[in-house]
Order: structure tokens, then sequence, then C-alpha cells
């Protein structure tokens, strides 16, 4: 029996990678290869051509239409296509025999070749900032005029009866804030006068110290005694 024409043809297959970085994270990766390059090539022989990619590829991370861009001249997909593009070229040049650097350099130059194009071929590329601007427009805030509920001017200057029932009267208020402050004035001379004896005691002994004390600042001195013949 054949199957039904225009029938459920299922899901489908997300031929996409299992797993995507940002683009910030390649632009990083970017000026990491390029740091590496650049310090690598003090230590091995015939560094120039490392000197060159690494100067390369921070200049293409500081470029590009991303987080870390400073001068944002180049759009999303087009960078990581140029990226790729020169780490091949890098990875060729590293074997003419007038650039080729030696066994340590080749290494460290195919190893950061190799990252590099592997994780632009995972990056997620967006269209930079006209495309966050057009999203930004295209997704704004949508005001529902007819949702909006203008009071009439007969229900919105009627007042509830009850209204201003519970709202304290001017004189109310002050009277309460004259027996709270009698209170507070009540409560703290209660408590002065239940310790006025314990700080007069205290304050008289103080004074009595003090007094030995400059009695025995200020007067005679003994001189001290001969010594022994």
């Amino acid at each position: 029996m054949s199957p039904e024409v225009g029938g459920d043809a299922g899901p489908p297959v997300d031929r996409s990678p299992r797993w995507r970085i940002p683009f910030w994270a390649l632009q990083v990766l970017e000026l990491g290869v390029a740091f590496l390059l650049v310090t690598q090539s003090v230590h091995v022989g015939h560094g120039g051509l490392l000197v060159a990619a690494g100067i390369v590829f921070a200049l293409l991370a500081l470029t590009a239409d991303g987080p870390l861009g400073v001068l944002r001249v180049c759009g999303q997909r087009l960078h990581v296509l140029v990226v790729a593009g020169l780490a091949i070229g890098c990875a060729a040049l590293a074997f003419v025999p007038a650039l080729r650097p030696d066994a340590e350099g080749l290494l460290v130059i195919v190893c950061a070749v190799v990252a590099v194009v592997y994780l632009a071929t995972r990056t997620v590329t967006g269209s930079g900032r006209s495309g966050r601007r057009s999203r930004r427009t295209a997704h704004g805030p949508v005001i529902d005029v007819t949702a909006t509920e203008v009071p009439s001017p007969s229900t919105g200057a009627q007042r509830p009866a009850g209204a201003d029932a519970g709202a304290d009267d001017p004189h109310s208020v002050l009277r309460k804030a004259g027996r709270a402050t009698g209170a507070a004035a009540v409560v703290g001379k209660r408590v002065v006068d239940d310790h006025r004896p314990q700080v007069e005691d205290q304050v008289k002994r103080t004074l009595r110290g003090a007094g030995r004390l400059a009695g025995r600042l200020a007067g005679p001195k003994t001189p001290p005694a001969d010594p022994p013949a």
C-alpha cells in the first residue's frame, strides 16, 4: 500500500553540530592564540611567521563585530570565513622553505591553526549590531490602545463616603505626639532618679582619685640617697 500524499513526514532532522560556542569565545581564542604565537616566536628559530600570524589573529579579533571588537568593521559570518581561510594559509606558509620555522615552531603554529579552524566551525554567528538593532525594533513593546481605560470625569471625581473616615485629624495627631513626649520624659526622669546615687558616688571617687594623683605629681620629690663611700 503506497503512503498517502501529503502525510506527516515526521520531525525535521537537526544536522547542526552537537555543541556550539558563542562568538566572543572565538574572539578570546584568537587573542590567546595571538599571544601564544608572539611569545613562542622568541624561543624558536625563524619565528617571523609566528609573529606575523599572531598580529593577524589579534587584528581580526579586534576588528570583528562582536563583544570584544574595537573597530567592528567585519561582520561575524565574514569574520569566521576570513579567520578560517587565513589560518589555513598560515599553515601552508609554514611549510615554505623560506618561511618555515624549526620543528617546535612548526608544531606550535599547526596546533594553533587546527584549534582556530575547528572552533570557527562551531561558532554561533549573528547579524551584528544592525541585526540586534532591527530585532529590538521589531520586538519592541506593543501598546494596546483599546485596552487602556480612561476614567470618566463623573466617576473619577467621586470618592467613597467613608474614605476619609479613618484619616487622622491634625489635632488628634498633635495630642498623640504630646502624650508620647510626656511619657518619654517621665520614663527618663525615673531612670535618672533610680541611678543617681550610683552615678554621684562614681563621680566623687573619680574626683578623689584625680586629686591624689595631682598631689603626687606636684609634691616635693625626695632627693636620691648618697652612694655609700
